[in-house]
């Protein structure tokens, strides 16, 4: 039997949303960015197709996206900001090694290499809460060193 999932509390959803609406206003309009807003404004950059998100502040903030919707939009931003700083600091190195041969040995797109992983990442998390469970690494690790061997 399925329990029903916890729903996050709507205040740290705001806030962690407010992060990324004031990188990307704050890029718009050239303003100077810390580092963090720097990698939100790219991701975001990176995805036209998320641009309307960013029109309307209070419906930025507040949107409930179901799972038929496909890829909560906010979620694949977070996701990709993870990978981001996986690949900064190789942790894991599986998938620094991979966003490499993917790019140099196989010549992909970079934002294609970085969808690889994030398709890895985003299973992995999926599985990890519908389980009750943490995040395990070495099974994150293990399913990218997979890919290494295609």
């Amino acid at each position: 039997m399925n329990e029903p999932q916890a729903q996050p509390d709507r205040k740290l959803l705001r806030a962690h949303r407010q992060i990324f609406w004031d990188a990307w206003q704050k890029s718009l309009a050239n303003l100077p960015l810390n580092a963090l807003e720097v990698r939100i404004a790219r991701v975001i950059k990176m995805h036209p197709e998320y641009h309307h998100y960013f029109n309307d502040m209070e419906d930025f903030l507040d949107r409930d996206f179901q799972v038929n919707d496909g890829m909560n939009p906010y979620l694949h931003l977070s996701l990709h900001l993870s990978i981001e700083e996986q690949l900064a600091t190789k942790q894991p190195i599986e998938a620094a090694k991979l966003m490499e041969v993917q790019m140099i040995e196989k010549k992909a797109e970079r934002h294609d290499a970085l969808h690889m992983i994030l398709e890895v990442l985003a299973e992995t998390v999926y599985e990890s809460q519908r389980q009750g469970k943490e995040i395990d690494p070495l099974e994150y690790s293990a399913t990218l060193r997979l890919l290494l061997q295609t």
